[in-house]
């Protein structure tokens, strides 16, 4: 059943279904890429109804259950024509003419807000922590992200630096992204993180990691992006919603955040070891300001 047969169901059947049910319709016919992108729990949560209603819906018009449900309104998502970036910036500039600015800066901490309340309720702390137990026992770590990603994937390497030796950062300075990829293999994890639209980059280097044995962990807004694709990749999916022309990378961040503080919880005395050898290197090379007394202050 593709989606346009989905919606002309729930359409026809709307009229008998129970209240509750009806709300849950409602918003499915309404937000279609949220059904594509959330969890059943997640998207009972948008739509202020009990999870099973959503099970119920499903199976009301001709679905076995949600992951089912989920398939035509993905695959939908997939072949959606792309927002061009000027086409976005003009929508920005027009909703800036038409209202307050102070308002679009509200609607996007509103949006952050809404994710990280999302991210909490759905217990993806317990994810982040296998996650990072897969990165502690790791052989080598590669982490890859460019892009609005680099500055995630950055602060990664950056932390993790401090405390361990084998995170390596693919980077692609000086053209050398596939060079910076030579010798993964098995027993080692490679950190991929990319939003819509997916980087090139990334989805290539995530596949060959694949087909050499290693581990993925994907940093991902969606459960049918190209990087989270497979029984071998362990998924992280954070919402990015924004009204800004660029999506939100501050939930892909926080989850970077906690993998690096579990890292370290989890690091015992080599992780300190390390971290006193760093911050002995750092005040060697006068890394930080430090506010002095004037010599000549009387």
């Amino acid at each position: 059943m593709n989606f346009d047969d989905t919606i002309a169901r729930i359409e026809g059947a709307f009229s008998n279904l129970s209240p509750q049910l009806k709300q849950a319709a409602r918003y499915v016919i309404d937000h279609p890429d949220d059904v594509a992108l959330y969890s059943m729990r997640q998207l009972a949560g948008q739509a202020d109804v009990h999870p099973s209603t959503m099970v119920r819906l499903a199976r009301e018009i001709g679905f076995d259950g949600h992951a089912q449900f989920q398939e035509p309104f993905q695959e939908r998502l997939r072949s959606k024509p792309k927002v061009t970036y000027v086409g976005g910036a003009r929508d920005l500039q027009k909703r800036s003419g038409e209202g307050n600015p102070i308002e679009l800066v509200a609607e996007m901490f509103g949006m952050e807000c809404q994710t990280f309340k999302m991210l909490n309720e759905e217990g993806i702390a317990n994810s982040i922590a296998e996650a990072a137990e897969m990165l502690c026992n790791a052989r080598n770590i590669f982490v890859v992200g460019v892009r609005s990603m680099f500055p995630v994937v950055f602060y990664f390497h950056y932390a993790c630096r401090m405390f361990t030796h084998n995170v390596h950062l693919v980077s692609g300075q000086g053209g050398t992204f596939a060079d910076q990829l030579r010798g993964v293999s098995k027993g080692d994890v490679v950190l991929a993180t990319s939003f819509m639209p997916y980087s090139r980059h990334t989805v290539r280097a995530v596949d060959y990691a694949k087909d050499r044995g290693a581990k993925i962990i994907s940093v991902t807004d969606s459960a049918v992006s190209p990087i989270a694709r497979g029984d071998d990749t362990f998924n992280l999916i954070v919402g990015n919603e924004s009204p800004s022309l660029f999506h939100s990378i501050v939930p892909a961040m926080a989850v970077i955040e906690a993998l690096v503080m579990l890292m370290i919880a989890r690091g015992g005395e080599g992780a300190l070891k390390a971290l006193e050898d760093s911050e002995e290197q750092l005040n060697d090379f006068d890394a930080y300001w430090l506010e002095k007394t004037s010599r000549f202050r009387r």
